[in-house]
């Protein structure tokens, strides 16, 4: 009896666990359709001060001179509210609309069941430093090429952006200023820009105020923009320059969308809108008359459209060194035509239309990617057609090693009937390095370029990621009139060093690169020197 007894005592604790298992309710799973009962934000600083390494002075000390971003500016940008049905599509595309933003690191966006079977969503941001001072130079050619600046990219916490910027390019001087609120009045995703540059030979102004199609969901877009130009603009034949001349241009338009259907697996827009442009033409440095462009003035009727596919994928270390980029590899198809009839009493000089068609595309495998993309424009004027470019380019990544990433360019433009005015420019500054800043000017051009990137080390002293590059640039613009040969092309080769500051906005390298050119480049020294930001090809350097 006392056996039973304490064996009733010992099972007694299991007896009860047992009891309580059974009376607990079954988890509800997360499943289309919920109520979502709660959102709930969550900002966070730059470093993480309340963790162990980065509790120290100086990552406090540029916490507290950061305005971190503020809750209401992160709630605009959701793509769900409190009481609608949980879509995770939505979810995931928040998330990656997020990532988007110049002022975020890093976002998170989770869903889970609450006690009373509705979902609870947790978003949680974290800061990026916005402050940025632009410093960029560049030697090529025998010319040096320098740009110095300032810029804020989240401007007391509330997402505007305000930059300053002063350039070189060892010809001219230009200064730069411009602002951009992506919610205006803090309306969502309304859309505001002013930008102003100028230089000794050259003026611009621009201002915009848009919706756009700010996600798949999106019902419809409109936008207003306006600009006034004028700056010198080199005519060509072949590669010989034959004269100078100073542009003025007015533009303003007006335009409409409208999604034909809302999915989160594509998009079927077609848009509208309305363009006015002056364009005229006066001698600069005792240019021929003889040889002016002619003045413009037109009307464009522009209607687009835009079929694409939405299968993204996440991958690191293409672009950036530690933040997640995505990458769309659903099919996409985008044509648009400007067409301008000759009416005289809207004061038209010339009937012109003006198609294009772009097409993209994204493969991916076993630690492959592989972008296609494809562009095709022409200009129709007065019954005559001409500027008709074709450019096909590829960007292929290998990312089989951990720290190491393969990347390869391939891009080929093809212009016929070009205008003098309009010519295919390549040198250092377009991805060919070793030569002049654009050297050679074409109405073909091919590019080849492939990288080794190596990640060296992640968030050194949590401010810096390093990494270098050894590097083959092959590529020619073939003048107009002369058959293209491969003993044309110019190669070169070459290593750089890549830091890019890990908690800054953008993550993007500032690249040393130190070339040779294989070829004669013009210059007494085949050697080339370069500092300047982002990577010198990619889906996001065009």
């Amino acid at each position: 009896m006392r056996r039973a007894a304490a064996l009733a005592l010992l099972l007694l604790p299991t007896a009860l666990q047992a009891a309580k298992l059974r009376l607990k309710p079954k988890p509800v799973p997360l499943r289309s359709g919920l109520k979502i009962d709660l959102i709930k934000i969550e900002t966070y600083n730059i470093f993480e001060t309340r963790v162990y390494p980065e509790s120290k002075l100086l990552y406090r000390i540029v916490n507290a001179a950061h305005w971190t971003t503020r809750e209401e500016v992160i709630r605009r940008e959701l793509l769900f509210s409190q009481g609608d049905g949980y879509n995770p599509a939505l979810l995931v595309e928040t998330e990656r609309n997020l990532r988007r933003l110049p002022f975020l690191r890093k976002a998170d966006v989770a869903a889970k069941v609450n006690k009373r079977g509705r979902i609870d969503v947790t978003v949680r941001t974290y800061d990026a430093w916005t402050l940025e001072l632009i410093a960029n130079f560049k030697r090529a050619g025998g010319s040096n090429n320098w740009k110095a600046g300032l810029a804020d990219h989240n401007l007391t916490g509330q997402g505007k952006n305000i930059s300053a910027v002063y350039n070189n390019n060892g010809a001219s001087v230009s200064r730069n200023l411009s602002w951009k609120d992506p919610q205006f009045l803090g309306r969502s995703h309304l859309e505001n820009t002013l930008e102003a540059t100028t230089g000794p030979d050259s003026k611009t102004f621009s201002f915009g105020l848009k919706r756009p199609f700010y996600a798949s969901i999106s019902p419809s877009a409109l936008g207003f923009k306006a600009s006034y130009a004028s700056n010198n603009v080199a005519t060509y034949s072949g590669q010989t320059l034959t004269g100078t001349v100073q542009k003025r241009a007015i533009e303003a338009g007006l335009n409409y969308g409208i999604a034909l259907g809302i999915s989160t697996q594509r998009n079927r827009r077609l848009t509208a809108g309305l363009l006015h442009q002056d364009t005229s033409y006066s001698p600069f440095r005792n240019f021929s008359p003889d040889r002016m462009p002619q003045k413009e003035h037109l009307n464009f009727l522009q209607l687009g459209g835009e079929w694409e596919q939405q299968d993204f994928i996440k991958l690191k270390r293409i672009q950036k060194f530690t933040r997640i980029e995505d990458f769309n590899l659903g099919f996409g198809i985008f044509p648009n035509v400007s067409w301008s009839p000759y009416i005289k009493a809207l004061s038209g000089t010339e009937s012109q239309a003006l198609p294009k068609v772009s097409v993209r595309k994204g493969l991916s495998w076993a630690n492959n990617l592989l972008l296609l993309r494809g562009d095709y424009t022409s200009t129709y004027s007065n019954g005559g057609n001409g500027n008709r470019v074709a450019s096909v380019k590829t960007f292929y990544y290998n990312l089989r090693f951990p720290r190491q990433t393969l990347a390869f360019q391939t891009a080929y433009d093809h212009g016929w009937r070009l205008d003098p005015s309009i010519s295919f420019p390549l040198g250092e500054m377009n991805g060919l390095r070793g030569y002049g800043l654009e050297q050679f000017h074409g109405d073909r051009r091919l590019l080849f370029n492939a990288e080794d990137r190596i990640f060296i080390m992640d968030e050194l002293w949590r401010l810096f990621d390093i990494g270098g590059a050894a590097f083959y640039d092959m590529g020619y613009a073939f003048p107009a009139g002369t058959p293209a040969r491969i003993f044309h092309l110019k190669h070169s080769v070459g290593l750089g060093l890549r830091l890019a500051p890990s908690r800054w906005s953008g993550n993007n390298p500032v690249r040393i690169d130190l070339a040779r050119a294989l070829n004669d480049n013009g210059s007494r020294s085949r050697w080339s020197l370069s500092i300047l930001a982002g990577h010198a090809f990619g889906p996001d350097s065009e």
